[in-house]
């Protein structure tokens, strides 16, 4: 008898999927007063919803109890459509590991460490709330701004607090998530040695877990190795996609 090899185990994982559908998300459009905003506009050609804000939670988060909790360290999920002139006026977070990656429009950032910042398309916003920190979002341009706000659990409280920023606008950004898997997040304290290309992805949080992003024309495809005992979240964020098993069977 030969003893079990790690082909063998991951040969023997079964992988299990939970297809979460737009329509199951709670949608949220809180009154403009929630984040000291003016009141909506009545009539103008560059907002694309009647509201302020327009979100959509994966988890329960604000005034809906109705989805799940988490998903392992991943606690808030939530995709923000925010008009022009409009955002998240100065409030405060504790405790929490927050990224923000922008799809659409600008992102500009305030926060108490001094920190000022303006992030487009596939740039990421993050910062460790820790002891505390206050932070404000806005969009301060002319056209709508998307953005996915992920608050994940981090591994102690009581940490430093302390903010970054991480610029996918530029030709070297673009190219390293089209038609491939840019790691984007990951562990402040992991070893180099472990993670893809031997070096930190540029984002660092503290806890044990990993973002990758990629833009795929029609028919490219992807693939993220899942080590046993992990988990995945998968987000579509534009168009459609489909996923398959390690041999390529359709899930």
């Amino acid at each position: 008898n030969r003893r079990p090899s790690a082909e063998d185990d991951r040969a023997a994982m079964v992988l299990q999927l939970l297809h979460v559908p737009e329509r199951a998300m709670f949608r949220s459009e809180p009154p403009p007063s929630w984040f000291g905003n003016p009141d909506n506009e009545k009539k103008s050609s560059s907002w694309t919803a009647p509201n302020w804000l327009t979100s959509r939670f994966h988890f329960s988060f604000a005034e809906w109890n109705g989805g799940p909790s988490s998903f392992g360290a991943l606690r808030v999920l939530n995709d923000d459509l925010v008009q022009p002139h409009r955002g998240f006026g100065r409030h405060p977070h504790r405790n929490m590991e927050i990224v923000t990656y922008i799809i659409d429009g600008k992102l500009t950032h305030q926060d108490s460490t001094g920190t000022s910042e303006t992030l487009g398309r596939g740039s990421m916003q993050f910062m460790s709330a820790g002891t505390g920190i206050t932070h404000s979002e806005q969009n301060l341009g002319g056209v709508p701004l998307r953005f996915m706000q992920i608050w994940i659990l981090p591994r102690e409280s009581g940490l430093e607090p302390a903010y970054g920023g991480y610029d996918g606008t530029t030709p070297p950004a673009k190219a390293a998530r089209q038609n491939q898997l840019q790691h984007l997040v990951g562990d402040k304290r992991a070893d180099p040695s472990t993670c893809v290309g031997g070096a930190l992805p540029p984002v660092l949080i503290e806890q044990d877990c990993n973002i990758h992003v990629a833009e795929l024309d029609a028919g490219a495809s992807v693939q993220l190795p899942i080590a046993a005992g992990r988990q995945a979240y998968v987000v579509c964020a534009e168009g459609a996609a489909e996923l398959s098993g390690g041999k390529g069977t359709p899930l």
